[in-house]
């Protein structure tokens, strides 16, 4: 909603509570008018504050209370606004009380950050693992009935469902994660890593993976897109970068550093490819290096 309209809006509700003054006899009427006409300002403007804001209604309505603020408040709006992305996520989670479900995770997930784990799991993308990591093993073999440190039913648990392993997981440790460490648990399961996407939310940096956009906005620069399982990483150009620029071809500084690191480049496309020679998913290590690169490139080169 622009400005215009928010005017115009003010000035309507201006002219029913003067021609209220004039038009009725009693005082009481007035003050009525003028009670009932504020009131319904004050709620059309909380609805358009709504309309605007980054985060769905559930979500602000979560956050402001979590922050002790009455839940249709608009005065944090933008505080909420310009916070990391897993703090929003943090005070979200306090909606659903003490003992938090992987499904009401998986939902804070997706209203936060638009991501779909669900989508991941049904078709099994993400990360693709010989076997997950100490502490996913433990807990899960743990759910079946098994010692911490039996590998009987490892086989079964890697071919649970990503969803499946999430609830698995969290009933174990009584629903009682925190943001954090539903995050990392999320990292270790989905290969989603929630951290590092709040932290690039702003760089200008798009990324594609698992089968959808992870980051995007209008003025990315390149686009980092994944596999369905993160074996293969391909980094191009924007057509923003394309306007900005004149041209699609990656800057050779960046094509330098991405080549030492293993990639490849294609000139035709004008795309550096990368993919892991030990036919699993990147690992997180890597991946900080690329994106590291992708972000410093960005600063250094193209921030005002």
């Amino acid at each position: 909603m622009n400005v215009n309209l928010k005017l115009m809006a003010t000035k309507s509700v201006s002219f029913v509570f003067l021609a209220g003054v004039f038009l009725n006899v009693g005082a009481g009427n007035v003050f009525a008018q003028d009670a009932a006409a504020s009131a319904d300002f004050l709620t059309y403007e909380a609805q358009l504050h709504e309309q605007d804001t980054k985060y769905s209604k559930k979500v602000m309505k979560a956050v402001r209370e979590s922050l002790g603020m009455a839940a249709k408040s608009v005065q944090l709006n933008s505080v909420i606004e310009t916070m990391p992305k897993v703090q929003v996520m943090d005070h979200y989670l306090t909606s659903f009380g003490d003992k938090v479900k992987g499904n009401e995770v998986r939902r804070a997930v997706e209203d936060v950050f638009y991501i779909d784990l669900s989508y991941i799991s049904k078709m099994d993308y993400g990360s693709k693992l010989a076997i997950y990591p100490n502490n996913v093993m433990e807990s899960l073999r743990i759910s079946f009935d098994e010692k911490a440190t039996s590998t009987t039913k490892d086989a079964d648990i890697m071919k649970l469902a990503k969803n499946e392993v999430m609830d698995r997981y969290i009933e174990v440790h009584d629903y009682s994660l925190t943001g954090a460490e539903a995050r990392k648990l999320i990292n270790q399961i989905f290969g989603v890593n929630l951290d590092g996407i709040s932290t690039l939310e702003h760089s200008q940096l798009a990324i594609n993976s698992k089968g959808q956009w992870i980051l995007k906005s209008d003025t990315d620069l390149f686009i980092l897109e994944s596999s369905l399982d993160d074996i293969d990483v391909s980094v191009y150009a924007t057509e923003y970068f394309e306007e900005l620029t004149g041209s699609k071809q990656l800057p050779e500084s960046l094509k330098s550093k991405l080549i030492n690191m293993g990639f490849t480049y294609n000139e035709s496309t004008e795309l550096l490819y990368y993919k892991n020679p030990a036919n699993e998913s990147v690992p997180d290590a890597f991946k900080g290096q690329v994106l590291g690169t992708i972000v410093g490139t960005i600063i250094t080169e193209y921030k005002n």
